[in-house]
């Protein structure tokens, strides 16, 4: 990994990989706060991962201005210290996003069990009132049924008692 040519194309696909991030997880953070429902940028995926993204393209393009020596000579004694500076917050945000993405696996877990249960505790105001509606609904075609039964038994013992 010391030919800066492909340094230089890992820096590229870093770049367009952190921008990329950034811009979706910027627009994420808008809709949501639209919603009603606001995120914090440092508990987003996507920004986490943007962020990290853009340090790594930084230390990719650091290591490349080294190797190429256009760091200036009386410079040099930073360049570890620059690497010291970029790599540990990149290794700090790499354990928020494998947190955050453990995280989000145990409540997708504990949100599907408690569906299968079928309580409504982890589930969104929205979608607990949207439940709520279809139990409703649920229960009226149940009563229903329930009144077709009788009549239809009513019938059978009137046709019963007349044969």
């Amino acid at each position: 990994m010391t030919d800066p040519r492909v340094l230089s194309v890992i820096s590229c696909i870093f770049a367009l990989m952190a921008a990329y991030s950034l811009y979706t997880g910027t627009r994420q953070l808008r809709d949501a706060r639209r919603a009603g429902h606001p995120l914090r940028w440092y508990k987003h995926l996507g920004m986490l991962t943007g962020i990290e993204y853009a340090l790594l393209t930084f230390v990719f393009l650091l290591r490349t201005s080294s190797l190429q020596d256009t760091i200036a000579p009386n410079m040099k004694g930073l360049v570890g210290i620059l690497y010291l500076i970029l790599l540990i917050p990149a290794a700090i945000i790499a354990g928020l996003v494998i947190r955050r993405v453990i995280l989000n696996m145990r409540s997708t877990g504990q949100t599907q069990r408690a569906t299968a249960r079928g309580t409504a505790s982890a589930q969104t105001a929205a979608f607990a009132e949207e439940r709520v509606i279809s139990k409703q609904a649920k229960d009226e075609q149940a009563q229903r049924q329930r009144e077709r039964r009788k009549k239809a038994a009513a019938a059978r013992r009137r046709q019963a008692g007349k044969a």
